[in-house]
């Protein structure tokens, strides 16, 4: 397993160094002698995912890292659609629009999209949340069985927030009313004072399933309620899913 860790540095210090990965830097990075950073970047070009170049010996990526990363970029084409569809979403319900993934037992935010309202609530591109605290998290868990949840949250985790479910059976409930309504909510779990509403999509690939959400101080519906932006993500859903295929989302 050391080596396969050793491995898997030596490919991300390749990303961080540019494109480009000197026997030296790999031997420095990963703490190990010269001979043994060699023979590890070698036995890497020979299974194709780092090739040498001759003229400067250093490493580049190989011919199945890049047939990895397209098979990737092919994988996300729901994601880029997805991308370009938030920005409209914040402009119609004047708030923060949020996509994400789930990795794990966490969402990892991918694009956020400024509505017009003056006080807006977001998380930055690349950070990741508790799955089972966020609206987005909850929406996408929904499109997966009990079982599968229960295993990703088979020990209790933390509430952020005193409103944040308790157990995994108050998870489960929230996910089985996510799936009847059609939408998750997350009600002051992450930050208080903050509501987020959320619905998940997938892609025609198996397994590619995205999430998008609307995030909003509560303060700003102390004398209104929240259904008009209910609604207006709604029937995002029912439009984008329907041009994606999404039968779910297809009436």
């Amino acid at each position: 397993m050391k080596s396969i860790e050793k491995a898997v540095s030596a490919l991300r210090l390749l990303v961080d160094s540019g494109g480009e990965l000197r026997v030296g830097d790999t031997s420095r990075h990963l703490k190990v002698t010269r001979s043994s950073a060699s023979r590890l970047l070698a036995s890497l070009a020979g299974g194709g995912l780092l090739e040498q170049d001759p003229a400067t010996q250093r490493y580049r990526a190989g011919i199945l890292a890049v047939q990895l990363a397209a098979s990737f970029h092919r994988n996300f084409d729901l994601v880029e659609l997805a991308q370009k569809e938030i920005e409209e979403l914040a402009i119609q319900t004047q708030h923060t629009a949020w996509l994400g993934v789930l990795s794990g037992a966490e969402i990892v935010v991918l694009k956020t999209a400024r509505g017009s309202q003056p006080i807006q609530f977001t998380v930055e591109p690349g950070h990741r949340l508790p799955a089972y605290a966020a609206a987005m998290g909850k929406a996408l868990l929904a499109l997966k069985s009990d079982a599968e949840i229960r295993g990703l949250f088979s020990a209790p985790s933390a509430p952020l927030t005193e409103h944040t479910v308790a157990s995994v059976d108050d998870l489960l409930r929230e996910v089985a009313m996510s799936r009847l309504r059609g939408y998750a909510v997350s009600n002051q779990e992450l930050f208080e004072g903050v509501k987020s509403i959320a619905v998940a999509f997938e892609g025609p690939q198996k397994g590619v399933n995205v999430a998008i959400s609307v995030s909003y101080p509560l303060f700003a519906f102390v004398n209104a309620s929240d259904q008009p932006i209910i609604d207006k993500l709604l029937m995002f859903g029912h439009d984008f899913g329907a041009r994606i295929g999404d039968k779910r989302w297809i009436r």
